[in-house]
């Protein structure tokens, strides 16, 4: 199996002029053929394969305009086009957007497919040398390749794709649901307590330093020094915001996935939760994420992690005796049950039905078919608006699965 590492790499001053040269030309080289694929499609129907870029940028280096374009080894600049060619491949299969021009003030990056090795305690790669990098553990299967970014800040980061030994399943613990919200970012119950873990909020910790810099900024001249270095200045902020938001998930799902084998969670339509009046709140804790982080944590571990599907009511049923309460509105994070009359909090109700329907995900092998949905006449308030949405069958249109 193949597995990732990023680290962080510290070039030299001739290494930064020579990453910077190939960072242009891969971007050069993207956009040139992005805009020749679009023209070509446009004029004749058919676009460029990657053979026909590949071939036409071996004739483009040739040309006295153009002999820059051989500063930078060639595998880098096959790679861009290989990149462009799966980017419209992504975009005609629906599984993302039409490709867009880069940009020299975003981020930058470059794929190194070859020719890469760890050596004195640091990173071999073409034409730069060995590398200063901060290495967290050492590398000893085959590298398979060698992605190179740099940030808005002026950081170099290294991202190494190797070879490693497929895992037996020898990961004993327990089964656990967790439920996200945004009171709590998670509430987890493994079948004998149930705890709650608060959310950091970082966008909101540090909104007041970020609004001082962006005021700074928004006084700047624009094209002058003092605005870039203001850009920078609130590009930091940015850049501290999310390593803290990121830390906190990654020592959350490290702790998630050492305490237990099965991890059962909701598939929330987080797309969809982002465009509600709770689009802030949603972003700043990271749902996507953190079920991000758990899977492919658990995948190297042996573990399963379970996704139950977002309109199962986790919610709206009875831990106790099952019954399902289809009155019950987000305001409400206190009920009883009107049939065993047992108190249940909101949070820590959902999180047990979530570990239940785990386990008879796993027993019965039906991932993402529940026996109860939530879909009805009380998903959502009957008003104007929803009469609107609805088919002219009447059907209620599904809700995005709004966090308990």
């Amino acid at each position: 199996m193949l597995d990732v590492l990023k680290v962080r790499i510290y070039p030299n001053k001739e290494q930064e002029i020579s990453l910077t040269k190939s960072f242009g030309c891969s971007r050069f080289v993207w956009n040139f053929y992005l805009n020749k694929t679009n023209t070509q499609y446009e004029e004749t129907g058919k676009g460029m394969t990657y053979c026909q870029m590949a071939k036409d940028l071996t004739q483009l280096k040739k040309l006295t305009n153009y002999e820059w374009l051989q500063e930078p080894t060639a595998a880098v600049l096959q790679q861009s086009l290989k990149n462009l060619e799966s980017a419209f491949k992504n975009f005609f299969s629906k599984r993302t957007g039409f490709p867009k021009f880069k940009s020299k003030h975003s981020k930058q990056s470059i794929r190194f497919p070859e020719s890469c090795s760890i050596k004195d305690s640091g990173l071999k790669l073409p034409q730069l040398g060995i590398v200063k990098a901060s290495l967290s553990k050492n590398i000893n299967d085959k590298i398979k390749s060698v992605t190179v970014s740099k940030t808005s800040t002026d950081k170099y980061f290294a991202a190494i794709l190797f070879e490693t030994k497929d895992l037996t399943n020898t990961k004993q613990g327990k089964i656990s649901g967790i439920d996200l919200g945004l009171n709590s970012l998670v509430t987890v119950f493994d079948g004998e307590i149930c705890y709650k873990v608060d959310p950091i909020k970082p966008t909101r910790k540090y909104a007041k330093r970020l609004r001082i810099r962006q005021k700074a900024l928004s006084r700047k001249v624009k094209g002058s020094n003092n605005r870039r270095k203001a850009v920078r200045v609130v590009a930091k902020v940015h850049e501290k915001i999310s390593n803290t938001r990121t830390d906190f998930l990654h020592k959350l799902s490290r702790k998630l996935c050492d305490d237990n084998q099965v991890i059962v969670a909701e598939n929330l339509c987080v797309r969809g939760l982002a465009r509600t009046k709770l689009a802030k709140s949603i972003h700043d804790a990271g749902f996507g994420m953190l079920l991000n982080f758990i899977s492919y944590k658990l995948e190297t571990e042996a573990g399963k992690f379970v996704q139950v599907d977002r309109f199962f009511p986790s919610s709206k049923l009875c831990s106790f005796c099952g019954h399902k309460n289809d009155f019950l509105n987000l305001s409400i994070r206190e009920w009883i049950c009107p049939s065993c009359q047992t108190p249940h909090d909101r949070d820590e109700n959902a999180s047990r039905n979530l570990r239940s329907e785990g386990i008879r995900i796993l027993s019965t092998n039906t991932a993402g078919h529940a026996e109860i949905q939530a879909c009805g006449e009380a998903v959502r308030l009957v008003g104007t608006c929803a009469k609107k949405r609805q088919c002219g069958l009447g059907e209620p249109v599904r809700s995005w699965g709004f966090p308990k």
